[in-house]
């Protein structure tokens, strides 16, 4: 079953590989014209978390491109737990720099981000655990697809924040 997303692990890869990239120029960028630590502290942790999204996509992706359901299981269970790894230390460190404290202007946006990190590679993980005792279930599978898909609208929401584009004039 896994074959019948060939294409879309073959694009998911490229895609993933390609804003990787101009995340890091993106915040090489951004943090260059700005002196305030919080903010790039924030930026940093936004970047990192949408790095480890990104990361979790290729590797998922170009991984389940070499065999069937129970490579795209192990996948998604390893890089679900090492996002799960990262989430738990990145959100101390933006704890540490303020970015939910109920002064800072995106608080909120910063909690719902942490949120869907953790949620996220929760749902990822169940899910690859649930596809490893069921290796032949479409559904799961399909599922696990799906979750490739929030993480990039997650990653995506995340680097659009971290360019700063709204706030530019």
């Amino acid at each position: 079953m896994v074959g019948h997303y060939e294409s879309f692990f073959i694009t998911s890869a490229g895609a993933s590989a390609a804003i990787l990239g101009l995340l890091v120029v993106a915040v090489s960028v951004v943090n260059a014209d700005d002196a305030n630590p919080k903010t790039r502290e924030n930026r940093t942790v936004l970047a990192g978390s949408a790095f480890v999204a990104l990361v979790d996509i290729f590797l998922v992706s170009i991984v389940a491109l070499t065999g069937g359901s129970v490579v795209f299981g192990l996948s998604s269970l390893a890089m679900a737990t090492v996002g799960l790894l990262a989430t738990r230390r990145l959100v101390p460190r933006a704890k540490r720099a303020g970015n939910f404290s109920p002064g800072f202007r995106t608080r909120k946006l910063n909690i719902a981000f942490a949120s869907i990190s953790a949620g996220g590679y929760s749902v990822q993980l169940g899910l690859a655990i649930a596809l490893l005792a069921n290796t032949r279930s479409a559904a799961l599978q399909y599922a696990l697809v799906l979750v490739i898909v929030a993480l990039y609208c997650s990653a995506l929401g995340r680097a659009w924040v971290v360019t700063g584009i709204t706030r530019r004039g």
